[in-house]
């Protein structure tokens, strides 16, 4: 659906937008950027990006550069999809042109190499869902921060951040600020631990009676607004996991990120002998139904993740959640019961990255390694792996499952079983004992406002899912109700599909990418809870390279939102690009 163009009002025109949002769901056509060599046509684009009900800011934003393309003379329209069918059309059937999402974010730079890796460039996933393919400008400091440390990789890292700006497959936003509405009478420590890591459920603590009161500890009781996790708890599901936070309660991974670095968490060691790296498991250590978690179940599920059919041959159809993970692991042997030995490539910063995965159990996981076909998918080929909905999942996590109801509820109960329950050794003081609670339900609410007053009315003890700007001052204002606030590495930004002309070219995302005023953004959408951003990483933290003079940043006059249409006109001639008498970007 068009978007009007000529001098119109930002007001005027965000209405405009507003309005067609609400009334082209599902109608409009994908990525229509042709080119028509008889007789040119317009530049026209699609940006795909959730409602607002379900997260108002990459609408926002949408909105904005739906303005700003409208005044640079490109034909726009707005797509807003469900998240599920955004991510679907995204990361797997690769069906968009723009998009406006969040990442889940990232611990270590590394994570770039699955994003932006030519070598995935044709597979489902975070894997390079743009198609993008720079073999020298960007796989080279790629692989050079794979295997450096150091100076040596702060420099490879550097190189790579300017190449991203330059070649702009991605547009970077902003880091939030994430803000969730909390109730401190029951539990404490909300904000010792990063909500974006399972480790913030396990970090609280127990109010003392006296503090409680008559209220009980039995039940953390926590709201949220994406109801996925009510219909689907499969860990390799690209579409449903975002950060992977409640599925990391119900599965444990080797190795954990605590306060930045990958330590052991199933293991209980591990060395590195010449190139490879042993790994000693925990004593005792079972799954949920009572099995034994062994050595094996580690090597089957890095050999699963490379290849989900299970074949002995070379992987065909890997897991598309983790491949940049499993990219770091060249072998795996069980040789115990509790050894288990990686040969893994780059170095130990980095390797240890492959230790983070979710382990899964051999015994259940290895009957869902057949190939299987889905509508909604234009993949080739899928198994079952990929597409169960896992709703009866069987972990080692300190909480297990005890039941859900699609679009109301999840419940979670202690495993005390695991080996927090019994520890006691000092390694993990914030931890020890378990969770402080028997049990964890997840309600879902359609409204951010009807969950924050659940929470004052005491019926919730927390938001799960972090609240959108405008309710941000709402929970601000309630009594009862405090604000835990945290700047996420979740950013949100702005993917082109490289595959296709005109967003082939370089020069041309380059020029879309400036009509992003971040500055207005941040007042304007994020409320100023916030940190404009340029890059997917950003050496030495989020807020050290922002400046709104950046050579990368608006063209207009920065924090006005808009942008004169001489100015906008220059930029993509500069490119290259033609206007026709009627003001129309256009191609041949």
């Amino acid at each position: 659906m068009p978007v009007p163009k000529g001098p119109l009002g930002r007001r005027t025109l965000l209405a405009s937008t507003a309005g067609a949002l609400a009334a082209s769901a599902g109608c409009l056509n994908r990525f229509q950027a042709s080119v028509d060599r008889d007789t040119p046509e317009q530049v026209s684009l699609s940006i795909s990006t959730v409602p607002a009900d379900e997260d108002p800011v990459p609408v926002g934003i949408a909105r904005h550069l739906a303005e700003t393309f409208a005044t640079a003379g490109i034909d726009v329209g707005l797509q807003p999809v469900t998240t599920e069918k955004l991510w679907r059309n995204v990361l797997l059937n690769q069906n968009f042109d723009l998009y406006v999402g969040q990442h889940p974010g990232h611990f270590d730079p590394d994570y770039l190499y699955g994003l932006l890796h030519s070598r995935f460039s044709e597979e489902p996933g975070w894997q390079n869902p743009y198609g993008y393919v720079n073999v020298p400008g960007v796989d080279d400091p790629l692989e050079t921060q794979r295997t450096a440390s150091g100076d040596t990789r702060t420099t490879a890292l550097s190189s790579l951040a300017e190449a991203v700006r330059e070649e702009a497959p991605l547009s970077v936003v902003a880091y939030p600020e994430e803000s969730r509405a909390i109730r401190t009478d029951r539990y404490s420590g909300w904000s010792y631990r990063s909500f974006e890591s399972p480790l913030g459920y396990l970090g609280l603590q127990e109010r003392t009676g006296a503090e409680r009161g008559s209220r009980p500890r039995e039940t953390l009781r926590v709201g949220i607004t994406d109801r996925r996790i009510t219909y689907n708890l499969n860990p390799l599901s690209a579409e449903y996991r975002d950060r992977w936070v409640v599925t990391g309660l119900l599965y444990d991974p080797l190795g954990r990120y605590i306060e930045g670095a990958v330590e052991p968490w199933l293991a209980d060691d591990w060395s590195w002998i010449d190139d490879r790296l042993r790994v000693r498991l925990r004593e005792g250590l079972t799954w949920h139904d009572g099995t034994d978690l062994t050595a094996h179940d580690v090597a089957f599920t890095h050999r699963l993740l490379r290849d989900t059919t299970g074949t002995a041959e070379s992987p065909t159809v890997p897991a598309p959640c983790f491949r940049a993970r499993s990219s770091l692991v060249d072998g795996v042997e069980a040789t115990g019961e509790r050894t288990v030995e990686f040969a893994l490539a780059g170095t130990p910063e980095t390797g240890l990255r492959a230790l983070t995965v979710p382990i899964l159990p051999t015994h259940i996981w290895e009957e869902r390694t057949a190939l299987t076909s889905i509508a909604v998918f234009d993949l080739e080929n899928v198994t079952e792996a990929l597409v169960v909905d896992n709703m009866n999942p069987v972990g080692s996590g300190p909480l297990r499952f005890e039941a859900a109801t699609p679009d109301t509820r999840l419940e979670l109960v202690r495993n005390d079983e695991h080996f927090l329950a019994e520890l006691s050794d000092g390694s993990f003081p914030a931890f020890e004992g378990g969770p402080p609670y028997e049990r964890l339900t997840f309600v879902y609410f359609p409204s951010e406002a009807t969950l924050v007053e659940s929470i004052q009315a005491g019926d919730l003890d927390a938001s799960a899912t972090a609240l959108s700007p405008g309710e941000i001052e709402r929970a601000r204002q309630a009594s009862e109700v405090d604000l835990a606030a945290e700047t996420t590495s979740a950013y949100y930004h702005v993917g082109f599909n490289t595959r296709n002309a005109p967003l082939s070219n370089p020069r041309f995302r380059r020029a879309l990418s400036r009509l992003l005023d971040r500055e207005y953004l941040r007042t304007e959408v994020f409320a100023g809870n916030a940190i404009p951003a340029f890059d997917p990483i950003a050496v030495g933290g989020p807020d050290d390279e922002w400046t709104t003079d950046h050579p990368a940043g608006f063209v207009g006059e920065s924090g006005s939102g808009t942008v004169e249409e001489k100015t906008a006109h220059d930029l993509f001639r500069e490119a290259g690009y033609i206007y026709n008498e009627g003001g129309e970007l256009i191609v041949r």
